[in-house]
């Protein structure tokens, strides 16, 4: 048998790959969970209360257990393991977002109860996310894989869920009610726990080592770790500036915005969809092309083109108000040209992070990145009911492209292209599947 034969027969290459295919299945179906989430608790508050403000504090809510949970849960992701906690918190989502039907068809269902569960629901749903993040770079790697075509698959999967989930949820909604589509997203959850927790096998130095390290340390001291590691390193905390001011702006576009969009111009569910999908659709190609190519690209360019890009064509063409075949062509071209950002920074991070803090500054990251949306969208409810949609929709573009531009001043993000890493190989790995040679893996 020859060397290359073994590579590709070997059990271990093939239990691998496994893991990888299990983990990018599990990303996508909970995608498509969060997307129908996302898609029916706001229309159910919109048809049940007609309240663009109200709109606004359930998105609020959601936000805030993003905000909360991800730097307070970042000790516990790295003492459970990785594996153990995305599969905990998919089985806690699946029956958090079931209570919501049961409750309402009961007749049990006021809207504080509501705040309170999508805030409890937004908890376990980002840590969970940042779990299996934390995942990736090692299946990727035994997997001989690049990590930038690792996280390009990962998102080009999720954003084909974004793709049919919105379609298929504002079919669903219009025929059934928001409260009815609740019950299939529990569904997705479970099933994203059930691939997790049967396929994907890390090694035990990839979840145990973070646990051994924190035996004996202060809760308040791991907390510190995460938010100390960002705030040392000016790449990090750069990046995370700018995704705190664009996950603010398009949490406000997607939960507030788009749905009163839909409601005042289009009168349907089924358009809300429609546009939701054709951003998930354009962010599948953007993400794809960036998981075929994106090795070979200038970061720091990528980044700021889809960043403003990706605003001219989406926020400039709903200010507009042109008619909706034209307005599903500007989001799709917006979400392409926007496509690569997130698999980019998810590569940048994972080269840049020791696997023992994974946890940590993952949860770091999301509640630095989450911090901003609480308030911007709780005012974005309220200033489209005081000023206007459309003047609310040029206010958010002005200043999604003001931040994005203002980094080309930033020499920190010059880094994103001169420290281009690989993750430290893992000890006795094929050859095949360490870093290329002259490449540094991060500081253990």
């Amino acid at each position: 048998m020859t060397a290359n034969e073994d590579v590709v027969t070997h059990p271990a290459i093939r239990a691998d790959r496994t893991g990888m295919f299990a983990l990018w299945g599990a990303n996508g179906i909970s995608a498509l969970g969060s997307a129908m989430t996302n898609l029916a608790v706001p229309w159910f508050i919109l048809q049940t209360t007609g309240s663009a403000a109200r709109t606004g504090l359930v998105a609020t809510a959601m936000t805030l257990g993003a905000v909360l949970s991800g730097v307070l849960s970042g000790p516990l992701i790295d003492r459970v393991g990785f594996k153990r906690f995305s599969v905990l918190t998919d089985v806690a989502s699946a029956l958090l977002v079931a209570a919501i039907p049961l409750l309402y068809a009961a007749g049990a269902l006021p809207f504080w109860l509501i705040l309170v569960l999508v805030f409890v629901i937004t908890c376990m749903q980002g840590p969970g996310d940042a779990a299996r993040y934390a995942l990736m770079p090692g299946l990727a790697r035994r997997a001989g894989t690049t990590i930038e075509r690792a996280n390009g698959v990962d998102r080009a999967v999720a954003k084909a869920t974004l793709l049919v989930g919105p379609i298929v949820g504002g079919v669903l909604i219009a025929v059934f009610g928001p409260e009815n589509v609740l019950y299939v997203d529990a569904v997705t959850f479970a099933a994203s726990a059930v691939l997790v927790a049967l396929f994907v096998h890390p090694r035990s130095h990839e979840e145990g080592a973070a646990a051994q390290a924190l035996t004996g340390r202060s809760y308040r001291t791991d907390l510190l770790v995460g938010l100390k590691f960002v705030f040392s390193n000016s790449l990090l905390l750069s990046i995370v500036t700018v995704v705190a001011v664009a996950n603010a702006l398009d949490g406000a576009l997607v939960t507030v915005v788009l749905p009163v969009y839909a409601l005042d111009i289009w009168g349907s569910p089924t358009a809300f969809g429609a546009l939701t999908s054709a951003i998930g659709g354009g962010a599948l190609i953007g993400a794809a092309v960036f998981g075929a190519i994106g090795h070979r690209m200038p970061r720091r360019l990528v980044f700021l083109v889809a960043g403003a890009g990706g605003v001219v064509l989406l926020y400039g063409g709903l200010a507009l108000r042109p008619p909706f075949a034209l307005m599903l062509v500007l989001a799709l071209l917006g979400a392409v040209v926007a496509g690569p950002i997130v698999p980019l920074i998810f590569s940048v991070v994972q080269t840049t992070t020791p696997a023992e803090v994974y946890g940590r500054v993952f949860g770091a990251l999301q509640s630095l990145s989450a911090s901003l949306a609480p308030i911007v969208i709780a005012i974005v409810g309220f200033t489209i009911e005081g000023a206007g949609l459309v003047p609310t929709i040029v206010a958010l573009g002005v200043v999604y492209l003001v931040v994005t531009l203002g980094m080309l001043l930033n020499p920190a993000l010059r880094r994103l292209d001169t420290d281009r890493t690989e993750p430290a190989a893992d000890h006795g790995e094929p050859a095949a599947a360490t870093a290329s040679p002259g490449r540094t893996g991060p500081a253990a």
